[in-house]
């Protein structure tokens, strides 16, 4: 296959991210007998993914960077004849982890991730390489656990130099290798979870273990932010820092980024913090460097596909990730296809699911692969299983409907393995079956979205933002779920998406966090929308040009915020569900209210009567404003009435939808008419149907169809 075919065939067909063995990366402690016994365990599990249809395997590769250029591709070479030897027709994207080895680290501290209050010297970092200071996985664990640094700096030219050559190594022994022809493709990975996400991303508000207080990323952050401002004058001064020299450079500590510890409105923007912003915008920059650097080094090497986990959006910690080089990923010739796992908020039977990522829009330019991990009734983990059968049904097909009608690939991805087993159930195999049949059926043929609601995120307001979880899971991943429970087919793009597409489809148009937003560039995107069209605004919008400027949010919006720190807070406001936990959004984000004024029409007050959300008309649009993050299912179905919107369900039911297929997804039960142009069948009972149908769904459970004609 050329490149072209190739990434067609990764499109069209369904992956699986599966284990080859156990090895001592899940399993510490692990026996050289349990790791060679699980070869026999996993191979017949293998085998019924070829009976599914699922000939692309993806799976974290053992550990084989052993030393200074020293490579041991011993275990490496087990997997990968283990699942290709005797099986032509399977086919192996292996994912690479990149952090080097401990005696790497030793020969180069000062190339360390080194978290606050760590060491700050050479010698001092060297001696905590390998010990209980050194925070190997870069993520999760209890708060404060002590650690200190963590592998490379994601910005360290020496890591990338000597990770680029092992790379090349890799990829080298892997072609000359007797399965070559078989690997269609490379994922580098690197970073926390080998998700290309800096160390310490996932620690939030009050842990202190974040970086990067490495001594060569401080001298790298300092170069790039003189050079990026033209001379240590201009950093100076845009910084507010006027004795700031390479010496004395601040790294923004974790305190600094929290909003618990009081922002106003402008803190939490980072309208005063340009050093913050301008560490995101680094962070990224390194980040994505990195990516590119490694795709560049397959494509050289080999000439085949390039991929990598990246965009999630989701993260309340975006910019620390460095997560938001989105434009550049889109179009960089080195990097063919990028993956995330789908969300884990609002993510079980009778949810709509999500993104974690804005992967509808990079699917417009590059392949997208949504990693579906979800986890079955058999599930050991209770917190995160399905309940029973019927909602590993409702949640398998929901992702299954999700990938197509939003252009995506995607792979199964039986994280428990066999503590989840799905490929041990038959009836779960013949499910995957029938998902892996219909998704080659239709993930070739050209469909038209039908959504007349479009979701908007935007990468540049998120790299002005501080730490504030309340907000992103009251706002960014709360109102996504509220909007798409609306009956409704809804579409996820970004803000720069606007100024290429045209989007004279969409009725009513939501900016989630569009807090950059420079009057001129809403000027031309305003003239690209529908005559009509209703716009919702969310919490500050439009107050950044980047510059901190209430003005352009009058001039953008036509609406003003004001902070009312005293006020009640509506009923409303803070569950939020991650999986089966129930969770109480943190107030740890100034609350707004409106400015009233005579002109609006007041649609949600605050019990102390304070207008948490208006609207007007002006220049041939309705403009909603919600300064808090309370709207819910039923208020937004009135707002899409309001607009126009055509509903293809009642509300409390998920709609996936485009021209040629439709899946319903209730959280309650419901009994709706719904009209079907031409003649549809139903995927699982094979019934046909045409014109007006009574649907009657139980709750949590899903009704799918595709067209026939």
């Amino acid at each position: 296959m050329d490149m072209q075919e190739t990434l067609e065939f990764m499109r069209n067909t369904p992956w699986n991210w599966y284990y080859v063995a156990d090895w001592d990366y899940f399993r510490p402690g692990l026996t050289q007998e349990e790791y060679e016994e699980s070869f026999q365990l996993y191979a017949p599990r293998q085998a019924k993914l070829d009976e599914i249809g699922s000939p692309i395997c993806s799976v974290l590769m053992p550990w084989w960077w052993m030393g200074i250029d020293e490579y041991d591709f011993t275990q490496f070479d087990e997997f990968v004849e283990a699942l290709l030897k005797d099986h032509p027709d399977r086919y192996f994207v292996p994912r690479i982890k990149l952090e080097p080895p401990l005696d790497w680290m030793r020969k180069y501290p000062e190339e360390l991730c080194v978290y606050w209050h760590g060491p700050q010297t050479a010698e001092e970092i060297r001696d905590l390489v390998g010990t209980t200071y050194h925070d190997r996985a870069g993520h999760g664990g209890a708060r404060d656990r002590g650690y200190l640094i963590s592998n490379q700096s994601f910005s360290s030219q020496l890591w990338l130099r000597d990770a680029s050559r092992a790379l090349k190594a890799t990829v080298e022994h892997l072609e000359k290798g007797p399965y070559g022809k078989q690997i269609i493709g490379y994922m580098p990975a690197f970073g926390n979870c080998g998700e290309c996400m800096w160390w310490g991303d996932w620690r939030l508000q009050g842990d202190p273990q974040k970086g990067d207080f490495g001594l060569s990323h401080r001298r790298n952050f300092y170069g790039w932010a003189v050079e990026k401002y033209g001379s240590l004058e201009a950093l100076r001064k845009a910084w507010s820092m006027p004795e700031l020299t390479e010496e004395n450079l601040p790294i923004p500590t974790p305190p600094d980024r929290w909003s618990i510890n009081g922002k106003d409105l402008r803190g939490v923007l980072l309208a005063n913090d340009q050093r913050q912003v301008d560490c995101n915008e680094f962070h990224t920059k390194s980040c994505f460097d990195a990516i590119e650097t490694f795709g560049r080094v397959i494509k050289e090497t080999c000439g085949k596909a390039a991929g990598s986990f990246y965009g999630y959006f989701q993260d309340p910690t975006v910019g620390y990730a460095g997560h938001l080089a989105i434009e550049r990923a889109m179009n960089t010739p080195w990097v063919d296809f990028y993956s995330s796992p789908k969300a884990y908020h609002y993510c079980l039977a009778g949810d709509p699911g999500a993104s974690q990522a804005p992967g509808q829009s990079i699917a417009r330019k590059k392949l997208w692969i949504e990693e579906n991990d979800c986890r079955s009734h058999h599930a050991a983990d209770k917190s995160r299983k399905a309940d029973n059968p019927e909602e590993t049904k409702t949640v398998f097909w929901r992702e299954i409907y999700r990938a197509l009608t939003m252009k995506f690939g995607f792979w199964w991805m039986d994280i428990g393995g066999l503590k989840d087993d799905w490929y041990a159930d038959e009836e779960m195999v013949a499910m995957f079956k029938d998902q892996a049949d219909l998704y080659k059926k239709w993930s070739p043929v050209p469909r038209k979205s039908t959504a007349q609601v479009l979701f908007v995120e935007d990468e540049e307001s998120c790299g002005h933002m501080t730490y504030l979880n309340g907000q992103q899971l009251g706002l960014r991943l709360r109102l996504e779920r509220e909007l798409r429970r609306c009956g409704a087919e809804t579409d996820h793009l970004r803000v720069a998406d606007l100024l290429e597409l045209d989007v004279s489809q969409y009725k009513f148009i939501v900016f989630c966090h569009a807090f950059v937003m420079p009057k001129e560039k809403w000027d031309q995107i305003r003239k690209r929308l529908r005559p009509g069209a209703h716009v919702l605004w969310n919490y500050g919008a439009a107050l950044l040009t980047p510059a901190y400027d209430p003005q352009n949010q009058k001039a953008v919006t036509g609406f003003a915020v004001q902070e009312t720190p005293e006020r009640m807070n509506h009923p409303d406001l803070y569950r939020h569900i991650y999986w089966h936990s129930v969770k109480l959004i943190p107030q740890d984000y100034p609350r707004l209210a409106l400015v009233e004024e005579p002109e609006q029409t007041v649609l949600q007050r605050s019990p102390d009567g304070y207008v948490l959300t208006a609207q007007k008309e002006r220049e041939g649009l309705t403009h909603i404003y919600s300064a808090d993050l309370t709207l819910r299912t039923p208020f937004l179905r009135q707002l899409l009435e309001n607009a126009g919107v055509d509903f293809s369900a009642p509300s409390f039911c998920a709609v996936l939808a485009d021209e040629k297929l439709k899946g319903f997804f209730p959280y309650y039960d419901v009994c709706f008419t719904h009209r079907f142009e031409g003649v549809w069948r139903n995927v699982i009972t094979g019934q046909t149907v045409s014109g007006e149908v009574e649907l009657k769904i139980p709750e949590k459970r899903f009704v799918i169809f595709e067209k026939l004609d």
